[in-house]
């Protein structure tokens, strides 16, 4: 029996290792408590087939939704992508994703949680998922603070679906999956819950001013030669095959234009309102110098701009 028992322990520890099932422990622990029983109980007269029967019994399909190797409604039994190791594989799944949308799963190889998400970019959302990962400022997301206790070393990625670059298309697939994997990492249960929502300009305004400078995520970090050439390398290689969107473009029409700036709210006697992302974009429409309009900020004058009279402020008035 003793033999009996180091097959059983061996089925135990590679079974879910070589097809990818996880099982249920509480009821692996029964088998095997049962089992010891029934040896002791039965002696010689040990029924082998009985105990193998009730063993196949307690091996559940998957206690926590992971099918490495799943058997999808679409047919595929592969994902379409896997990086084993995300913090290794940073440059490759960049590389891999980039210009592609469609439905990823994060995977904690220590506790087998998920989280799945979609995206339109999914290299920007890569981007976004890996700076929250490595920032240590507060934050209630539930993937982020998994990524930061089990470190992103400890994480697989897998790319469930691409998905053409529509929003409807991605988060009807997203949801997909998510009814197949019931991830536990996903706080909300409906996908897309969040797109299309807005925030107001003022709440935009403070959130500049709340993660500016040493609050910004990505302050005081420096980033690597061997970085900088990797992203350079990266970026002519693409645009060796693919052309810029924004070629050309420059001043209020570059996609750039107004980032990082403070917002100017200007009101004209008329009661019209213009919102600008920054005092040069304000100075470029209203073809005046920047200082003019930096020392106009909340004076609570009239200043006059192209033969109108405006108040020109750094917050919106409030109705």
């Amino acid at each position: 029996m003793g033999a009996v028992f180091a097959l059983f322990s061996a089925w135990y520890f590679w079974i879910p290792k070589i097809l990818g099932l996880d099982y249920n422990i509480l009821l692996g622990k029964a088998h095997f408590w049962v089992m010891f029983i029934g040896v002791r109980v039965k002696g010689s007269n040990f029924d082998f087939g009985l105990f193998f029967s009730k063993f196949i019994y307690f091996l559940p399909k998957s206690s926590k939704g992971i099918r490495l190797n799943h058997q999808s409604s679409g047919g595929s039994d592969k994902f379409k992508m896997f990086f084993e190791n995300v913090k290794q594989n940073k440059k490759l799944i960049y590389d891999q994703l980039r210009n592609k949308s469609g439905v990823y799963m994060f995977i904690n190889n220590i506790t087998q949680d998920l989280y799945i998400g979609s995206s339109l970019k999914l290299t920007r959302r890569m981007s976004s998922h890996f700076c929250h990962a490595n920032s240590s400022i507060d934050t209630k997301i539930v993937i982020t603070r998994a990524m930061r206790k089990y470190k992103l070393d400890n994480f697989s990625l897998a790319i469930l679906e691409f998905s053409p670059c529509d929003i409807v298309s991605c988060t009807d697939s997203e949801q997909k999956w998510m009814n197949y994997y019931k991830p536990r990492y996903n706080v909300l249960n409906i996908a897309g819950s969040s797109i299309g929502f807005r925030h107001k300009l003022e709440t935009i305004h403070k959130l500049k001013e709340l993660l500016k400078k040493e609050n910004h995520p990505k302050f005081g970090t420096i980033t690597s030669v061997e970085t900088k050439k990797s992203i350079s390398e990266g970026i002519k290689k693409f645009y060796l095959t693919n052309s810029h969107a924004s070629k050309g473009l420059k001043g209020k029409l570059s996609p750039q234009y107004g980032i990082g700036g403070d917002f100017v709210f200007c009101y004209n006697e008329k009661g019209e309102e213009l919102i600008f992302p920054s005092i040069n974009a304000t100075r470029q429409h209203f073809k005046v110098r920047w200082t003019f309009i930096k020392n106009s900020l909340d004076t609570q004058k009239w200043v006059t701009l192209l033969d109108e009279q405006w108040f020109v402020q750094s917050t919106p008035r409030q109705n």
